[in-house]
């Protein structure tokens, strides 16, 4: 009887874990909270892998050099969730992703959802809507100044699923990681960056 409950033990800790044993040698994998939410060891595309919300209300595209921040991570059951991502790189670069999941009726009143994102980046200007795959995009851009100098840069979008009352209100900002050393902002390329992140999202049912 011992013997096999010796060879369940490890039947389950390889249905559980084995996914994670040959894990890609990179930070989404390598850092412990981060790999939690890893979907798969397969990657999507070169230089990104699957990462589901622990809500299960969607998932998107996550960079391999990334990881989340457990000081920013919040959830109320699978109706609420809020977490960082960050990636350090280049030349003395940071960006930060901050999504805010909702699972809610509320995510059908736009006009509310945009001042409260809008609050959020102090944004006062108006915002984009597109359509893509089977959400709705609402997207804005801002700079952040200092004595007239750009300083950080930010990409936004309340994304609203076309099928579900579920939402990601979706902030990505790019700055130097320290201002006493130069740096270079290349804003297309951050911007490309952050669409192809925010367009990653896919709800699920």
């Amino acid at each position: 009887m011992r013997k096999l409950k010796g060879i369940a033990l490890v039947l389950v800790m390889m249905v559980t874990g084995g996914c994670m044993m040959n894990a890609p040698d990179v930070p989404a994998f390598e850092d412990e909270f981060t790999r939690e939410f890893m979907k798969s060891t397969k990657e999507v595309e070169e230089g990104f892998y699957l990462f589901e919300s622990k809500t299960g209300g969607y998932t998107i595209w996550f960079p391999e050099n990334a990881v989340t921040e457990p000081a920013y991570y919040y959830r109320e059951g699978d109706q609420r969730e809020s977490l960082s991502i960050k990636e350090l790189y280049g030349d003395n670069l940071i960006y930060r992703a901050r999504l805010r999941y909702e699972d809610s009726p509320l995510t059908n009143s736009i006009d509310t959802q945009l001042t409260l994102l809008s609050s959020y980046v102090n944004y006062e200007g108006k915002y984009e809507e597109f359509q893509y795959e089977n959400n709705t995009y609402y997207y804005a851009k801002s700079v952040f100044e200092i004595d007239n100098e750009p300083k950080a840069y930010h990409f936004f979008s309340y994304i609203k699923s076309n099928s579900f009352e579920k939402s990601v209100k979706f902030i990505y900002e790019v700055t130097c990681y320290t201002f006493e050393e130069p740096c270079t902002i290349d804003v297309d390329l951050q911007e490309e960056h952050a669409l192809k992140l925010m367009k990653a999202i896919e709800f699920q049912e």
